[in-house]
């Protein structure tokens, strides 16, 4: 198989039409004709990926967030952009980004996510760009309980709560990765809680005001949990042709708190 065609096996579990106008999914760097039997999946295409990928003989790295968002004037090796590149060319390493069409698709980032903690009726949760995810549990449990399930299912280190409540949790709402804005649509489906990362402070004043409990988490450990689901996607796609691998490679160094 050559990249081209692996484009077109990963444009058929997440196609490249769903993405935001303003993501950049696609081919990052390399060859549409190089020739490639294994895949390295992870999160971010920082420059230890690529280091990890070319030594498990991958050909390609497929990432969720694009190395490249816009248009760059220079590779400046001094920065973490400018060292990916330069390693990825190094080793012939062809860098490949599902973004937005993987957090929309179907099966994708939030559904997944929604599956983990056995949501029921999953819908999407911004009916417009079909991005998060809304749901019900079978039955109501205790704050405590749902989030400990939360931290379990989808390997987290941390959840910060932020409780306007102390009702029980049925209705639930998620966005996998930056999902501040969607909150009022949260509220809107009755949600019990709101889990998602990266809202600001003012954000969640308005959230928890408004009566809504808010449970936040590392943008990047939220939507890792969603890989392999990715890979297993690819590899129903792709049989036999292609070897994967899921490299467990972080682009944040461990939180710690005093």
């Amino acid at each position: 198989m050559i990249v081209r065609e692996f484009i077109d096996k990963l444009n058929s579990v997440a196609p490249f039409e769903l993405a935001e106008s303003w993501d950049n999914p696609g081919l990052m760097t390399g060859s549409l004709d190089l020739n490639i039997n294994k895949v390295a999946v992870c999160l971010d295409a920082v420059e230890e990926a690529v280091i990890k990928a070319s030594e498990n003989g991958c050909e390609v790295l497929l990432c969720h967030h694009p190395v490249i968002f816009r248009a760059i004037k220079k590779i400046d090796f001094e920065t973490e952009q400018g060292r990916v590149l330069r390693a990825a060319i190094k080793n012939d390493i062809a860098v490949i980004a599902a973004h937005t069409n993987w957090d929309i698709v179907n099966g994708g980032v939030n559904t997944e996510l929604a599956k983990l903690i056995n949501l029921k009726d999953v819908k999407a949760l911004d009916a417009e760009t079909g991005l998060g995810a809304a749901g019900i549990l079978s039955e109501a449990v205790s704050c405590e309980e749902f989030l400990n399930r939360v931290k379990a299912a989808w390997g987290l280190s941390y959840i910060d709560y932020y409780r306007a409540n102390n009702n029980k949790i049925t209705r639930v709402a998620l966005c996998g990765g930056s999902g501040a804005e969607f909150w009022p649509l949260a509220k809107n489906f009755k949600a019990d809680i709101y889990l998602t990362a990266d809202m600001k402070y003012h954000e969640l004043i308005d959230a928890v005001k408004a009566g809504l409990n808010i449970a936040l988490m590392e943008h990047g450990e939220m939507e890792r949990a969603s890989l392999p689901e990715l890979v297993n996607k690819l590899k129903a796609v792709c049989s036999d042709a292609i070897e994967f691998c899921l490299l467990d490679v972080k682009a944040l160094v461990k939180r710690e708190s005093f």
